[in-house]
């Protein structure tokens, strides 16, 4: 079965969605941002309005969250200070209860999380059954690195060693990686930082999106039999064929950081849309590059979570997926 959604594309697409945008389009399946701060308690989904005297431990405390995940997803960094009137993104919880009614799909929805993690965290298989009353484990937001330390309100993250990847022969013995040179081919680099990207997003060239890559759809935009969904479309192409950008942009992500994804380019356009670009196997652009519609960003591949040659292209307004299919030349 080709991957369509073991791709945590989602939570990525979220965090650049609140770097750049003021608001975001709305979704039935999301949850309503609340905004709490007059009353503590377990959040779902929401803000938190900082009051006087709060730190990023006692919020984690009060809505029972990991201060990293609360860190991550608002890119609070050391000494992890907070003022009074500050909005704080709540991330999701690490359980849920479920209620009737819920399929997997849609508690991964609400929490902007990966419905494939969620089934592989609780040892769920197909046709994915969940039922009321039933505690899921919820994957965090957070990357699998080692977790900062925190200390109150004199919160410091110790700094930890840059880990060294390399490449194993069939004997064990590790291959000294060197620096690579034209595409970045390998789904083992030192994943990036995720920040802001301020550079202005150039003007659109049209109302349709250029189709990054010509072949056989393999796995359309939408829900599953298997209870899993697809916020993209899959192609089908020969490896190294190029893939072209679907319009005028800004590289916001290149790297291969997300589990699953292999190779992912992420290109933020003008009024508030966005495209992914993932299992390549290798891309030549780098983030903060302007990008102009047709230009190549790098070559179909087989990177991430997939046997075979193909892209996985997605197209979203916000945060909100739609069907690609509705949205080319």
């Amino acid at each position: 079965m080709y991957n369509i959604s073991a791709m945590n594309i989602r939570s990525l697409f979220l965090i650049f969605a609140l770097f750049s945008l003021a608001s975001c389009i709305g979704s039935h399946n999301s949850a309503p941002v609340t905004h709490y701060g007059q009353s503590s308690g377990p959040g779902s989904a929401g803000v938190h309005t900082v009051r006087a005297g709060d730190t990023l431990y006692s919020v984690s405390n009060n809505y029972n969250l990991a201060m990293r995940d609360i860190a991550y997803v608002n890119n609070i960094r050391a000494p992890f200070r907070l003022y009074a009137g500050q909005r704080i993104k709540l991330p999701p919880p690490q359980e849920y209860r479920v209620r009737q009614g819920d399929t997997l799909y849609s508690v991964s929805r609400v929490f902007s999380v990966n419905s494939s993690e969620i089934a592989r965290l609780n040892n769920l298989r197909a046709p994915y059954t969940i039922r009321t009353g039933q505690v899921l484990r919820l994957p965090s937001v957070t990357q699998k690195t080692a977790p900062q330390k925190f200390a109150g309100k004199k919160s410091v993250a110790k700094k930890q060693p840059a880990q060294q990847n390399s490449k194993i022969t069939a004997s064990g013995k590790p291959i000294p990686q060197q620096k690579p040179q034209g595409y970045a081919r390998t789904a083992s680099a030192k994943p990036q930082k995720i920040s802001r990207v301020v550079t202005k997003t150039p003007k659109r060239s049209s109302s349709r999106f250029l189709r990054p890559v010509n072949g056989e759809i393999i796995s359309k935009y939408g829900a599953k039999k298997s209870g899993l969904h697809n916020d993209g479309i899959n192609i089908k192409a020969a490896k190294g064929t190029s893939v072209k950008a679907a319009e005028n942009g800004v590289v916001v992500y290149a790297g291969n950081a997300l589990k699953g994804s292999g190779n992912l380019v992420l290109l933020r356009h003008e009024d508030q849309w966005m495209t992914a670009y993932a299992h390549m196997d290798g891309y030549n652009v780098r983030k903060g590059q302007v990008i102009k519609k047709g230009q190549a960003l790098g070559s179909v591949g087989s990177t991430g979570s997939v046997k075979s040659s193909q892209l996985h292209f997605e197209i979203r307004r916000g945060t909100q997926a739609v069907n690609p299919e509705r949205y080319m030349e």
